[in-house]
């Protein structure tokens, strides 16, 4: 089962395309909604926010009272499926900011309920590791050249474990690019300068929330300590 289908609420609130605009507002309201799918014979048709069902209210309140939701025009709604990979999903996630919901269709374009952009961003920062203990490192490195395997094979001879990694695309022309990766480690100040002495620049490295201060105050004053001697 996909994380999508994992997600599906089928109990949220929907709407018929036969309802009256004003019923439609009235329900909304009354369940604290800001938004609903309006459905037609179990196809979606259109989602709809309290906004837009105030303005087509106020509109028609006086000409055509009975006004229904089918009667109105909508955009096209934004839908999902429930064997998409949740990561193809972060641009539609990203379309309407003002929608927190996402319907979902079925192979035969029935509507199957929804999911919530907050759930599935969750779900992605347990994916990439965002929301567990762990170090993040930022590495400068040349734009051609470098292999992604190689930079993860040092890292992992030092005793640290690659949780995720993500690549900035360079712009044209730049000679380096930066490599983000969330790493599990227990010292990462040791990380840090074995890195560089292979020549990586280290542009960002913040040690794990398990990691103390103090602590890693007292590795960089052994450290120049050492190179004293």
């Amino acid at each position: 089962m996909s994380v999508i289908q994992r997600y599906i609420d089928e109990r949220y609130p929907v709407l018929q395309a036969s309802e009256k605009v004003r019923n439609a507002l009235a329900q909304l309201q009354e369940q604290g909604l800001h938004e609903a799918p309006v459905l037609k014979d179990g196809k979606l048709i259109a989602q709809v926010s309290v906004d837009e069902l105030h303005e087509a209210a106020k509109a028609y309140e006086e000409d055509e009272p009975g006004m229904r939701l089918e009667d109105l025009s909508f955009d096209e709604p934004e839908a999902v499926h429930g064997d998409q990979h949740l990561l193809d999903l972060f641009e539609q996630m990203g379309d309407n900011r003002l929608s927190n919901i996402l319907p979902v269709k079925g192979d035969d374009g029935d509507y199957e309920g929804v999911v919530t952009k907050s759930g599935l961003l969750r779900e992605i920062a347990l994916l990439f590791h965002f929301s567990e203990a762990g170090s993040t490192l930022e590495i400068e490195a040349p734009a051609l050249g470098v292999k992604i395997s190689e930079v993860i094979s040092v890292i992992e001879k030092n005793d640290a474990m690659v949780l995720s990694f993500g690549v900035a695309e360079p712009e044209p022309g730049a000679q380096t690019m930066a490599m983000t990766f969330r790493i599990q480690c227990q010292d990462i100040y040791r990380l840090v300068t074995n890195l560089e002495k292979y020549g990586y620049l280290i542009r960002y490295a913040k040690p794990s929330a398990g990691t103390g201060a103090d602590a890693l105050r007292e590795k960089a004053l052994e450290f120049m300590r050492y190179i004293d001697m």
